[in-house]
């Protein structure tokens, strides 16, 4: 069943963490929204201009199934300091819907309340281990608990992105996709 995610860019977001979500989650059949913080389009990290489709200030959390988070730095404290992306993380969490975040993006989770006592993972870094003090960190590539699910880092962007993937119900799909993806590799 197709369902609406949406990820979220702030100026500074790590684009491997937008890029590799939003193609792998459109080749499963989702509708994928790339969301600007604001009215602004955002600068990537690296120097890689990625297009978005709307402003946060456009969404209604009762139409989407899923939020993505990158990471990147400052992307991430720039995400973390929006009030607004704050309330709808905590609105589609309470309401039981898919809440991700990758690389430092957990600290926006931490932000709104949601990660005491959850099983998450996060860039290993000070400021990302320090908001999640709450948390149980496992340094993993990719964790989940309930409708909670984190990344580590660039490095395992597939790995965090077949998570939510399976979080939406195409666990069968999202294995099959990756199987194809890294045929070469398995040569």
């Amino acid at each position: 069943m197709r369902k609406t995610v949406a990820i979220v860019l702030a100026d500074g977001y790590e684009e491997i963490e937008v890029v590799v979500p939003a193609d792998v989650l459109r080749r499963l059949g989702h509708e994928v929204l790339l969301v600007a913080l604001d009215d602004s389009p955002p600068a990537g990290a690296h120097g890689i201009a990625v297009g978005t489709d709307c402003a946060l200030d456009a969404l209604d959390a009762a139409s989407l199934d899923a939020l993505v988070l990158p990471g990147g730095m400052p992307g991430a404290e720039n995400l973390r300091n929006s009030q607004k992306l704050v309330s709808l993380v905590r609105e589609m969490h309470g309401a039981g819907k898919i809440v991700s975040a990758i690389c430092a993006a957990p600290i926006v989770l931490a932000e709104a309340g949601i990660m005491t006592g959850k099983v998450c993972t996060g860039y290993p870094m000070a400021l990302v281990k320090n908001a999640l003090s709450d948390a149980s960190y496992t340094g993993n590539n990719a964790e989940v608990d309930g409708n909670i699910v984190t990344g580590k880092g660039p490095g395992a962007a597939f790995d965090f992105t077949v998570k939510v993937a399976e979080a939406l119900g195409d666990s069968p799909k999202a294995r099959q996709l990756m199987k194809e993806m890294f045929a070469s590799l398995a040569k």
